[in-house]
């Protein structure tokens, strides 16, 4: 196949404007050669997302931390944003993440560098939305636990009765609970699990959550 190099590099660069992300694999197949694809980098028209070696490239208008949930959504279509992380895209955690928090079922397996991953069973992948978080760059929808789902991961990571377990479950009353009508919402919560659903709801019952 013969590849006109003005043409392959506009074309990249439009994928980009729209992708954000491309893999080494889907960049080549518009420039022609790794040996093209690296030319670019150097002209500083792409550039590689860090860290290196990931094998992966966007244009230097766009961050790394944006690109790694492009990358997530776009290549990773099985994980689920979860943990750390989605308490604080949610807003109910405070905690910078390094890493994105991601689950996957317990019956595959994953290894990259910009994620944390955590194999669990079928019953606890559930709840599992689609959805942007604007105010963090995340303008394009990832794959994410329900806001429900997300108070069992303050449960497991911040403890059951600790400060940082209660302000996640006054933020979630604030921010998402339906006050007046809030019995869908706890049916919702009882369905993940019985157990911990009713130490959660039994939180967020309290009348006085001002913060």
């Amino acid at each position: 196949m013969c590849y006109d190099i003005g043409v392959s590099v506009v074309n990249l660069i439009n994928k980009l404007e729209i992708e954000v992300v491309m893999s080494t694999k889907d960049a080549m197949s518009l420039v022609g050669s790794r040996s093209k694809l690296y030319r670019m980098v150097d002209t500083g028209e792409i550039r590689k997302v860090e860290p290196s070696g990931l094998g992966f490239f966007t244009l230097d208008k766009y961050s790394d931390e944006e690109c790694h949930f492009i990358i997530l959504s776009k290549y990773y279509p099985k994980c689920v944003v979860s943990g750390m992380t989605a308490l604080r895209l949610y807003e109910l955690g405070d905690d910078y993440f390094d890493l994105i928090d991601v689950d996957i079922l317990n019956t595959t397996n994953l290894t990259t560098s910009i994620f944390n991953v955590n194999r669990v069973s079928k019953s606890q992948y559930t709840e599992i939305v689609e959805r942007e978080f604007p105010d963090f760059g995340i303008n394009r929808k990832i794959q994410i636990y329900s806001p429900e789902r997300v108070l069992f991961e303050a449960y497991k990571y911040y403890g059951e009765g600790s400060d940082s377990f209660i302000r996640a479950l006054k933020r979630y009353r604030s921010k998402y609970l339906d006050i007046k009508r809030p019995s869908t919402q706890y049916d919702q919560i009882m369905s993940i699990n019985k157990k911990v659903g009713g130490i959660i709801i039994q939180v967020l019952k309290v009348g006085d959550v001002s913060e």
